[in-house]
């Protein structure tokens, strides 16, 4: 993996981590991540959680995940991977930059001009991220450069004839253009440019999620405004 330093080594890092709870970046239901530190190398480390079949699905996900790197090897907006050490941790580069929800560009033109021709050659590379909406999944290096991280939900278009997983594919590419609008202008969807219109089309799948979640808020309100008027 790396001339200075042995999979052997870092596999050991890995488990006494784990094992002393130590150097833990973020954790979820899926696994958690670890951030290696030296004078050589910054490192990412995505590993599963669970036991058994749940362990097994977690892995899959990652290796899933992993994929999606590959395809993506010649791609500059998005953190090096370099690769699946041991079948079930997943190596990457870590950047040194904020997530979107917590700042904004300098020039925010320049960085959304930026991050849609990202989007689509990640597209054209036969990737779509489909969970490009969440806020900490796109970073700002420096004060002007996007970064595209967490690959886990991604969708892989396929070869040949797949007219489902095609389809699936379409409908993420859509889902994408939609979270790039929504950044784009902080999820407030009334200052849209007519330019930029054009870019968001909500899908099916997106209103019947929107309808849901409004749903269970105006339940929540509607519970708080009785319990303290």
């Amino acid at each position: 993996m790396f001339d200075d330093l042995s999979e052997a080594d870092l596999k050991l890092w890995i488990e006494n981590s784990l094992q002393e709870g130590s150097h833990k970046l973020a954790a979820g239901l899926q696994g958690q991540t670890l951030k290696y530190d030296s004078p050589q190398h910054q490192l990412v480390i995505k590993v599963p959680n669970g036991k058994g079949l749940l362990r097994k699905f977690n892995v899959s996900m990652l290796k899933h995940e992993y994929r999606a790197y590959q395809k993506l090897s010649s791609f500059d907006a998005i953190p090096k991977c370099y690769g699946l050490l041991d079948q079930q941790y997943l190596v990457l580069q870590y950047i040194d930059a904020q997530p979107i929800r917590n700042v904004r560009p300098d020039d925010e033109d320049a960085f959304f001009k930026t991050l849609f021709k990202n989007i689509e050659q990640m597209h054209a590379l036969g990737i779509a991220h489909f969970d490009l909406k969440k806020r900490d999944n796109l970073l700002v290096v420096g004060t002007d450069t996007p970064c595209i991280i967490d690959f886990g939900a991604a969708v892989i278009k396929k070869s040949g004839f797949h007219p489902v997983k095609n389809y699936w594919f379409k409908l993420a590419v859509r889902f994408d253009y939609n979270a790039w609008v929504k950044l784009k202008y902080s999820h407030n969807l009334n200052n849209v440019s007519l330019e930029d219109q054009h870019f968001y089309k909500q899908t099916l799948l997106e209103r019947v999620a929107h309808k849901i979640k409004r749903f269970y808020k105006d339940r929540i309100k509607a519970a708080f405004r009785k319990i303290f008027h």
